[in-house]
């Protein structure tokens, strides 16, 4: 045997031993079976309010679900430090929510939970906070679109601030028609059943806190509340954003800052949380069981902003293809629609016949709105 094939052969033997001494390491904290509870939300104490609370569990780093595992079936209540109880009931999803309360600002509140499971966890007592208003919501263009809030304390007793947002937006189809099918026949729509305008809603999933505890005063600035990307669907007629504001702790700050810093890594509240959280919720039955969540009580502010995709710049938006097809009317009755493709939709009529085309390009609620326009629009 030469040199160069004994060369060889060592080689493929080193080889198969270096292979046959690498494992794969799984570290524990990714194998074990992290399912914390998971509780978000606040105590309203302002006049005639609802207090909603979600429960649901973390995840850990190795799980491939995006949405996190809601808590079911658990028994949710306030309990103010004189007794009194206060229930909420399920909305199902992991939701539950009070009837309208006027909490007493001078009490402080705990939220009470016992699970399915029987785990039964307690936050500590907190006192409602009396946010100050939101003096303004502004917007800038620069190329996203960015939002601002300004506010100030003139007390100055509150510091802290936590923001969320709820926002809507208008859209339309891509090809207009005044025309619907109902058990096989055509008929003209009215302002109930127009498939043209259709609104999204989705709430604020960031964590958006923000301190003024540096400053001589209680005052936000140019605080950035969100950035919505250029081009985006949101702004393609109107939009709206409702930006809810309270005053928390300065424990309460500190808790969702480390959060902040988690979820830029993780990816929200839900997931694995590495730090150490302060959290001021506990499990009685269970001492040694983490929990994630911080528990506040405010009167919280809100604060709604209109923005027209007219007083935009340059804001363009993809459209997708919609070429019609011709068909020829139906000889007995020129209403009845046949076509069997349940895909297309009706258009406009033409001289003998109908044009047709896809049900996405007539139909805005196949894009996941509703026809229904908001109240408050």
């Amino acid at each position: 045997m030469n040199n160069r094939s004994l060369t060889y052969y060592l080689f493929i033997l080193i080889a198969c031993v270096g292979l046959q001494c690498v494992k794969s390491y799984h570290p524990p904290e990714l194998e074990s079976g992290n399912n914390y509870l998971v509780v978000d939300g606040f105590i309203n104490t302002g006049a005639n309010q609802s207090t909603t609370i979600t429960l649901g569990r973390s995840r850990n780093l190795t799980d491939s679900t995006v949405i996190s595992e809601p808590e079911l079936n658990a028994s949710v209540s306030i309990k103010s430090d004189n007794g009194t109880i206060y229930t909420l009931t399920s909305n199902g999803s992991g939701i539950y929510s009070s009837a309208p309360l006027n909490l007493d600002n001078t009490k402080t509140y705990q939220l009470v939970i016992t699970t399915s499971r029987g785990g039964q966890y307690n936050s500590d007592f907190v006192a409602g906070i009396q946010t100050p208003a939101i003096d303004s919501v502004t917007w800038a263009q620069p190329n996203d679109l960015n939002v601002y809030l300004y506010t100030h304390d003139p007390l100055n007793n509150t510091r802290y601030y936590k923001w969320t947002y709820a926002e809507t937006w208008q859209y339309n189809s891509a090809l207009e028609t005044v025309y619907g099918v109902a058990n096989n026949l055509i008929f003209v729509s009215d302002v109930t059943n127009q498939t043209d305008s259709c609104w999204k809603s989705d709430l604020s999933t960031d964590v958006l806190i923000g301190s003024s505890l540096a400053l001589s005063h209680d005052v936000i600035n140019n605080q950035k509340i969100a950035t919505i990307p250029r081009n985006d669907e949101r702004l393609a007629v109107r939009y709206s954003m409702l930006v809810t504001q309270i005053g928390i702790s300065a424990g309460a700050y500190e808790y969702w800052q480390i959060v902040e810093k988690n979820s830029q890594n993780r990816g929200g509240l839900f997931d694995l949380q590495p730090g150490q959280l302060n959290t001021n919720i506990h499990s009685l039955s269970n001492p040694g069981e983490p929990v994630i969540g911080y528990i506040s009580g405010a009167a919280p502010k809100q604060y709604r902003i209109f923005i027209s995709n007219r007083e935009l710049t340059d804001w363009v938006l993809a459209r997708n293809e919609c070429p019609p097809i011709f068909i020829p009317q139906n000889p007995v009755d020129f209403r009845i629609y046949d076509y069997p493709d349940p895909a297309y939709a009706p258009w406009y009529f033409v001289s003998g016949g109908i044009a047709i085309a896809r049900k996405e390009c007539l139909d805005c609620r196949e894009h996941d709105g509703v026809n229904k326009r908001p109240a408050f629009w």
